[in-house]
C-alpha cells in the first residue's frame, strides 16, 4: 500500500465557474458565492434526477433601469438550467415534472400574467425569492433561434456559467459576444450569422463551428477577393478577443453571398450541411429562406456540378495514387537513406551518393565490421531502387500492400540504425576520455619548471605543489581525483557515458584553472624582465631574454624578432609560447642592441 506522503497531490484545476466570477470586483464575487450556497442543493437534486440530460446552468442578475441606464442587480439573480431533449424534443420545460415530489424542497410557483393578460409562472428558491429559476431545452432554444427571438441567447451571452461539462453554454456565450461585435460594427453587410456542427445538438466537442455570410453586392470600391480578405482578418481578431474572456475559440468561416449563392447552385456537400443542421443566430431572411427551399427539394445540383462531383471522386483516386508514390518517393526513402549516410560519417567516411552508400554499407558495415546484415542492406537498395524506378518514369504506381512493406521494414532498419548510432556514439563519448586526459598532461607540462618532469611523477608532482598547496581552489583537487579514476575505468572498460560527461566537465575546469596560474605567472615574470621601448614617440615595443635568445615584439603591428649575430631578424615566435618562467634572464640594454633595434624597424629614436 502506498504511503500517503510518497503520493503527490495534483493540483486542482478551477472550474468554469471561478473562473468567471474571479473577473468580478471582490464585493460581487463575494456576494455570488454566499448565493451560491443557497443554490446548490437544487443543482445537485436536478443532477440526481436528470442524469445525462443535463446541458448545464448559468445565471443572470435582474437588469434595471437607473439614470437611464441598463444596469445589473445582482442581488437578485435567475439560475437557468439548459435541458438535453434533442433525441425527444418537449413543448415547454416544466420543473414540476423534472423535480416531482422533491419540487415543494425547493421551489416556489407564482401565478403572474404579462401585459397581454396572458398568465405565466414564476420559479423562485425557497430559502431565497430574490433568486429566480428558469428552465429551457435544446429544442426550444434551436427553435426560438429559426424564429428570430434572441433573448435567451442574449440571456446567455450576459451570464455567470455556473455548470457546463460540455462546453455548450460557454461556446453560446463567446458566440453572442462576437455576433454583437461584429454586428455593431458591419450590420449593413452581415446577411447570416450560424452556427454548425454535432455541438449545437449539445455533443460534447472542442471544434464550435460558426459560418458568416457578407453581403458583396454593393462593394464598388475594392475587388471581391480582398474585400473577404480584410472582413476574415477582422472577424477573426474579433474571435480571439472574446476567447481570451470566455476561454472558447470558436472556428470561423467567412463567405461572401456571391460565392455562397455559386457554392449552393453547384450543390457544395458544405453548404448543404450549413442549411440542413445549422442553426441561424442572426438572419436577415435569407438563411430560412434557403433551408426551406432545401426541404422542398428546390435546390437541385446542376448538370455541371454533377459532373463536377463525378470528376472529383475520379482526382481524389487518382491523387490518392499520387500520394502513395509520393510517400516511396519522398518519406521511405530520405527515412532509409539519410541514416545510412550518417551512420557512414559517424565511421569517418566522407558523406557519398546513393549508389556510393550501398557500396559501402555492404563493404564496411556488413563484410568488414559485420554490424548489419544482407536484410539490412536489401531494405536499403529496395528503398533506392524503387527511388529511381519512380524518378525515371513518373507514372509508376505503388500499391498500397508495398507501401505498408517498405514502411514496416523501414521502421525495422531506421531502429536498427538508432542503436548503432548510440552504440558509437557512446564509444566516441568514451575514447574523449583519453584525449582529454592527454591534453590535461600536456597542459601540466607548461607549468613552469614541470616540463621536464616523467610522466610517472607528474600527476603527483602537480597534487603537491598545487592542489594540496592550497594554489587552486578546493574542488580542484576532487576533480583530479575523478580524472584518475575515470582514467583507469576507461582502461578496465568499466567506465559509463555518464561518468564520462561529468568527467570532461570538471577536466574543462581544471584546465582553466591551470591556463589561469599560467598565465599570471607568465605576466608576471615577464614583466619584471622585459623592457618596454618606445619608437619615434610612436610605436609601443617589448624586448625580452629568454632561454638565451633575445627578442623584440613590435605591439603596434603584432611581429616578433629574433636577435641574431647581433642583428635582429623576423621570427615566428610569439609572447604565449614563452611559457617557461624559469628561462627569463635579465637584459643589459647596450647601444649596439638598441642600433640594432633601430635598424630593423627602420626608427630614428628609441627610448624607454
Amino acid at each position: 500500500m502506498t504511503n500517503s506522503k510518497d503520493q503527490v497531490e495534483k493540483p486542482v484545476e478551477e472550474d468554469t465557474f471561478h473562473k468567471e466570477i474571479a473577473k468580478l470586483p471582490p464585493e460581487l464575487k463575494e456576494k455570488i458565492l454566499s448565493q451560491e450556497a443557497k443554490f446548490k442543493p437544487l443543482v445537485d437534486e436536478i443532477y440526481k434526477r436528470a442524469e445525462g440530460k443535463i446541458i448545464g446552468f448559468y445565471v443572470t442578475a435582474l437588469i434595471e433601469m437607473i439614470e437611464k441606464r441598463p444596469t445589473p442587480n445582482f442581488d437578485k439573480l435567475t439560475l437557468h438550467f439548459l435541458y438535453d431533449d434533442f433525441e425527444k424534443p418537449i413543448q415547454y420545460f416544466d420543473p414540476k415534472i423534472l423535480l416531482q415530489d422533491s419540487f415543494d424542497n425547493f421551489l416556489v410557483e407564482k401565478k403572474l400574467k404579462d401585459e397581454y393578460e396572458q398568465e405565466y409562472s414564476e420559479f423562485n428558491l425557497k430559502s431565497d425569492e430574490n433568486i429566480k429559476f428558469s428552465g429551457i431545452s435544446i429544442s426550444i432554444l434551436r427553435e426560438n433561434c429559426f424564429d428570430s427571438i434572441y433573448d435567451d441567447l442574449k440571456s446567455i451571452g450576459t451570464s455567470i456559467v455556473y455548470k457546463d461539462e460540455r462546453g455548450f453554454i460557454s461556446a453560446l456565450k463567446t458566440i453572442d459576444i462576437h455576433r454583437n461585435m461584429l454586428l455593431q460594427k458591419f450590420e449593413k453587410y452581415v446577411v447570416v450569422y450560424a452556427g454548425a456542427g454535432s455541438w449545437l445538438r449539445g455533443e460534447k466537442s472542442n471544434d464550435f463551428d460558426v459560418f458568416i455570410v457578407i453581403d458583396d453586392t454593393d462593394v464598388k470600391r475594392m475587388p471581391r477577393l480582398q474585400v473577404k480578405d480584410q472582413l476574415t482578418k477582422i472577424i477573426w481578431q474579433m474571435s480571439r478577443e472574446v476567447a481570451a474572456l470566455t476561454g472558447i475559440q470558436i472556428h470561423i468561416q467567412v463567405y461572401l453571398l456571391t460565392d455562397f449563392w455559386d457554392a449552393l447552385k453547384d450543390a457544395h456537400p458544405v453548404m448543404f450541411t450549413f442549411l440542413r443542421d445549422g442553426v441561424p443566430f442572426y438572419d436577415r431572411g435569407l438563411y430560412s429562406a434557403w433551408k426551406e427551399l432545401l426541404k422542398l427539394g428546390k435546390i437541385k445540383p446542376s448538370p455541371e456540378a454533377i459532373d463536377m462531383h463525378m470528376n472529383v471522386g475520379t482526382q481524389l483516386i487518382d491523387r490518392a495514387k499520387k500520394m502513395l508514390t509520393d510517400i516511396v518517393m519522398n518519406e521511405i526513402y530520405y527515412s532509409v537513406l539519410n541514416p545510412s549516410q550518417a551512420i557512414l560519417m559517424l565511421k569517418g567516411y566522407n558523406p557519398t551518393t546513393p549508389k556510393e552508400t550501398i557500396r559501402m554499407f555492404k563493404e564496411v558495415l556488413m563484410e568488414k565490421e559485420k554490424i548489419v546484415t544482407a536484410k539490412d542492406v536489401e531494405i536499403l537498395e529496395h528503398s533506392i531502387k524503387m527511388f529511381k524506378k519512380i524518378e525515371h518514369d513518373p507514372s509508376t504506381q505503388v500499391s498500397g500492400t508495398e507501401v505498408d512493406k517498405m514502411l514496416k521494414d523501414a521502421e525495422d532498419y531506421l531502429k536498427k540504425i538508432k542503436k548503432m548510432f548510440e552504440e558509437i556514439t557512446d564509444d566516441r563519448t568514451k575514447e574523449s576520455i583519453v584525449s582529454s586526459y592527454n591534453e590535461l598532461l600536456t597542459q601540466i607540462r607548461t607549468l613552469p619548471g614541470y616540463s621536464e618532469i616523467s610522466e610517472k611523477d607528474l600527476l603527483d608532482t602537480f597534487n603537491k605543489d598545487f592542489v594540496k598547496s592550497g594554489k587552486f581552489p578546493s574542488f580542484v583537487k576532487e576533480s583530479m581525483k575523478s580524472i584518475i579514476k575515470a582514467h583507469k575505468d576507461y582502461d578496465t572498460g568499466k567506465i559509463t557515458v555518464t561518468e564520462v560527461n561529468k568527467v570532461l566537465k570538471e577536466m574543462r575546469l581544471v584546465l582553466s584553472e591551470i591556463k589561469s596560474y599560467r598565465d599570471r605567472v607568465l605576466l608576471s615574470e615577464s614583466n619584471k624582465r622585459k623592457l618596454t621601448l618606445v619608437a619615434d614617440n610612436e610605436k609601443s615595443l617589448e624586448m625580452f631574454a629568454y632561454g638565451g635568445e633575445v627578442y623584440l615584439f613590435d605591439l603596434s603591428k603584432n611581429m616578433s624578432y629574433a636577435l641574431s649575430n647581433d642583428s635582429f631578424v623576423s621570427s615566428d615566435v610569439t609572447k604565449e609560447s614563452l611559457v617557461d618562467d624559469t628561462k627569463f634572464e635579465k637584459l643589459k640594454l647596450s647601444s649596439k642592441l638598441i642600433d640594432s633595434a633601430k635598424k630593423v624597424l627602420g626608427c630614428k629614436e628609441l627610448s624607454l
